[in-house]
């Protein structure tokens, strides 16, 4: 960037301040013009230069022709004077005009013609743009060195935060959270939205998007990370000032580089996801020794005799949710050490829904759970999770999730073994096949309208004690000849004995299922 303060100062030039505004603006190009209004040529960021030939002569007229010069984004202006020329000094009212604008002013003495100034400035433009160019090739051959490294994603981001002094770098999830930094402690982004809306915004747009914020605060700039298809993840950078122009051609090559990382990464990692999705359906079939056989052509240790119980769980959704979830299911395996399996996505059982399903299978351990339990629930998939069990009898675990997940409905996504169990036998029936069960059960007391629903009350509370016939009409607050008579009109309507265990088990399950 070439300053007013650098223009004033060629060597050999003898241009001499009058009025000294801000010296520290960039220049963009200087430019001559003997119009009393140039600036419809202008772009802003110019030194004007000008030999008062057609300038104005009053006060007021120069106080208009410095304003238009200001309004424009001029940022100097050159009057050439002597003996030969309009104006031998600098006029004072061009002077107090400029004073009272902020606008620099200089004189230009007639020994120094205009074009040289336009060449010199040329000059500092172009080893601007030399250094320029060094620098960049210099930071791309250290990003580049880093890239080849064994861990060379994490190495870019501390080759870049080192390349921009004050910045921090990281790589994240579609969902905002943080895979790797350029430093543990991540610096507060210098914006309103959070990091997780920032990158949101930019989902739909897919690799195309990018996004730059600055402020008073720093600024943030964010690149998705890929070649083809969905971003693999997302380059965030933080900076403590504005994004200079090597800045934003360092973070450009980074974008690059971690790219075709995340390519080859998104790669390797399909190609061990076929593997383990096979090793997966082994041990669900039970062959643990077969699966570990593969595992091990995809450089996981053996499940066999280290991994002793398991719990399978059934994930539903549309397939880039799952891809989304099967992504975070293994980056917490390589964060906790827990054991986790993930299968390939095949069509659910819903017809025309277009979703997808997938099999899990992980080591039985409370943060596992926990963190699978986050991921459905962010990635808004539907799950239904086994109950424990040991390693050789995993295919049962998968059975029981793939029933719980037939259980789960819109209010309640995530459904496990666990829960369907707490709710005895009741809960293990199919929930359609058992409400249609329980309403022919108990039709012939239901059908007799207000005097049914008593008798179904008088069953209810019959059976909760066991058969006891005085705790029963204590509990309704009825004679003994009431609850006895009430109990007749039961078993009439039946058929049967109220003392036949089996029938009692059977009405007891029906009355417990949800409905009744």
């Amino acid at each position: 960037m070439i300053s007013v303060a650098q223009v004033l100062g060629l060597h050999g030039l003898g241009l001499r301040p009058v009025v000294s505004g801000d010296t520290s603006l960039p220049v963009s190009w200087v430019a001559t013009s003997e119009l009393v209004d140039p600036t419809l040529y202008l772009n802003g960021g110019e030194i004007i230069l000008s030999t008062g030939l057609r300038g104005p002569s009053a006060r007021r007229d120069w106080e208009e022709y410095v304003q238009r010069l200001v309004d424009r984004g001029v940022v100097a202006l050159g009057l050439g004077v002597g003996d030969l020329l309009t104006w031998n000094r600098v006029p004072e009212d061009l002077a107090t005009a400029a004073h009272g604008a902020g606008l620099t002013l200089f004189e230009v003495p007639e020994r120094t013609p205009f074009l040289r100034i336009i060449q010199e400035v040329a000059g500092l433009r172009a080893a601007e743009e030399r250094t320029a160019l060094e620098a960049t090739l210099t930071h791309q051959r250290a990003l580049t060195r880093a890239a080849t490294a064994l861990d060379g994603s994490l190495q870019v981001l501390r080759s870049l935060a080192t390349l921009i002094p004050g910045a921090w770098a990281a790589m994240c999830t579609a969902d905002g959270e943080i895979q790797e930094s350029s430093a543990v402690n991540a610096p507060a982004v210098p914006s309103d939205r959070s990091l997780e809306q920032m990158i949101g915004r930019l989902r739909s747009a897919g690799l195309r998007g990018s996004l730059s914020e600055s402020g008073p605060r720093g600024s943030i700039v964010v690149h998705p990370l890929g070649v083809h298809g969905d971003p693999q993840s997302y380059l965030v950078v933080v900076l403590t000032g504005p994004v200079e122009r090597l800045h934003a051609a360092t973070i450009t090559t980074a974008v690059a580089l971690l790219s075709l990382h995340a390519e080859r990464t998104a790669e390797q990692r399909l190609s061990r996801r076929r593997i383990r999705a096979g090793a997966l359906a082994l041990l669900l079939g039970g062959d643990v020794r077969a699966s570990d056989a593969l595992l091990a052509v995809a450089g996981d240790a053996p499940w066999g005799g280290t991994v002793r119980r398991v719990r399978a769980g059934r994930l539903r959704g549309k397939a880039e949710r799952l891809q989304m979830a099967l992504r975070r299911l293994e980056d917490h395996e390589d964060r906790t050490g827990h054991r986790i399996l993930t299968g390939t996505l095949a069509p659910a059982d819903a017809e025309g829904s277009g979703e997808m399903d997938t099999a899990v299978l992980f080591q039985d351990a409370h943060t596992t759970l926990a963190a699978l339990r986050r991921i459905v629930e962010v990635a808004d998939l539907r799950a239904g999770i086994g109950g424990s069990s040991s390693l050789d009898d995993a295919a049962t675990s998968h059975g029981q999730a793939i029933d719980t997940l037939h259980r789960t409905a819109a209010r309640q996504r995530i459904g496990t073994w666990d829960d369907v169990v707490a709710g005895g036998v009741a809960g293990l029936l199919p929930p359609g096949a058992a409400r249609a069960w329980a309403h022919e059960l108990l039709e012939p007391l239901s059908s007799q309208g207000p005097a049914g629903t008593r008798l179904l009350r008088t069953l209810r509370v019959f059976l909760t004690h066991n058969g006891n016939r005085r705790q029963t009409a204590e509990d309704l607050g009825v004679h003994r000849n009431t609850l006895l008579h009430q109990l007749q009109l039961i078993e009439k309507a039946y058929g049967r004995s109220l003392d036949d265990p089996q029938w009692r088990a059977d009405l007891w399950i029906a009355l417990h299922l949800p409905g009744n």
